[in-house]
């Protein structure tokens, strides 16, 4: 039979259950502080289990693009369900960290520019008294938002079956500011009544984010390149830019007088105007072509007056001289020709 005691520890005044040694074991105990080993009392701090803690978080709105801004904010509190105030709380969003502290609600509050995909979290890290915390958010897929910028298409208007260079650099939006997007591809695209569109070529950006493209310009008409979207995580949107081209035949004015005339006798301007079409030079009549006179001693041209091209691609008209001067044919072009000027000629008025 064991012979239990009923003691009373003199340091605390709190009483223990105290066994004589038994020399077959060692029974160790915790009661009220006190540590009892094989027999002997040796004093021990209380015991303490950490509380358990809970963090929520939550976002304003589900970002779509990278550099999207979002306010970030939850909830810390205990197991209990009461607040937690005045603790620190890290958030990361996709790799970008910010600690912040719980208010006396036990709320906290952040704004982010989201720098690329990735899993929103919030963390506790604990402390002697409580349990750490964490809490994340789906993982959010995003985008570059992209532009096109420093865009043209040139000549404008074009001879028609000519080369039109089309060019630009391609970009992205990032949280930093606009970045170069390289290797990206791009579509170009032609429309002669501007709602059926053609595919017409390919390229990719290269490594400053330019691209070019020289089609041959065929007819008037819009010209639009397509930057493809690249829909992955951290990949961007598509985006776009078009510019209307005007094809026009070249044309040719020749035109000539004679080179003396009376002072205030009749001058008879005459020549002709050609067309290339489809690489052929062809009379062009049906139009008017001006006729222009630089006195001499002056810089500026004056109009003379119109002559009329029949349709053979001719023209004649005359006019009164009065001065000497310089004298020259210009057809002015139209929206489907391209204009030109004759060579100049002098005229000496005796």
């Amino acid at each position: 039979m064991i012979t239990r005691h009923l003691l009373m520890c003199p340091a605390n005044g709190h009483s223990y259950l105290y066994l004589p040694e038994d020399p077959l074991r060692r029974i160790t105990g915790v009661a009220t502080g006190l540590v009892m080993v094989a027999g002997t009392l040796a004093y021990a701090s209380p015991a303490h289990a950490a509380v358990a803690t809970k963090i929520t978080i939550r976002t304003d709105h589900a970002p779509a693009y990278i550099g999207d801004e979002v306010t970030v904010s939850g909830k810390l509190t205990r197991s209990s369900g009461s607040a937690l105030s005045g603790r620190d709380v890290l958030i990361n969003v996709a790799g970008k960290r910010k600690i912040v502290r719980t208010n006396s609600d036990g709320l906290y509050i952040a704004e982010f520019r989201v720098p690329k995909s990735g899993t929103f979290t919030a963390e506790y890290l604990g402390s002697d008294s409580y349990d750490e915390s964490a809490a994340a958010t789906a993982y959010y897929a995003l985008q570059y938002r992209t532009f096109i910028d420093k865009f043209s298409a040139s000549p404008r208007p074009v001879e028609q079956n000519k080369p039109v260079t089309i060019t630009g650099r391609t970009n992205r939006i990032a949280v930093a500011g606009d970045e170069r997007l390289t290797g990206a591809g791009l579509d170009l695209l032609f429309t002669g009544d501007g709602s059926t569109w053609s595919y017409v070529s390919s390229t990719t950006s290269d490594k400053k984010g330019q691209f070019r493209f020289t089609p041959t310009a065929g007819q008037s008409g819009t010209w639009k390149v397509v930057l493809k979207p690249n829909l992955v995580a951290d990949g961007w949107l598509q985006t776009e830019r078009s510019a209307k081209v005007d094809a026009r035949y070249r044309t040719s004015v020749s035109a000539s007088s004679a080179k003396s005339v009376r002072y205030k006798g009749k001058l008879r301007v005459h020549g002709e105007l050609e067309r290339k079409v489809d690489g052929s030079w062809a009379n062009f009549g049906g139009v008017k072509v001006a006729v222009y006179q630089r006195v001499s001693g002056s810089k500026k041209w004056k109009l003379q007056g119109w002559a009329w091209v029949d349709r053979k691609g001719r023209f004649s008209k005359r006019f009164t001289a009065k001065r000497d001067g310089r004298w020259k044919v210009v057809y002015h072009g139209s929206a489907t020709h391209l204009g030109d000027s004759s060579r100049t000629w002098f005229v000496n008025v005796r």
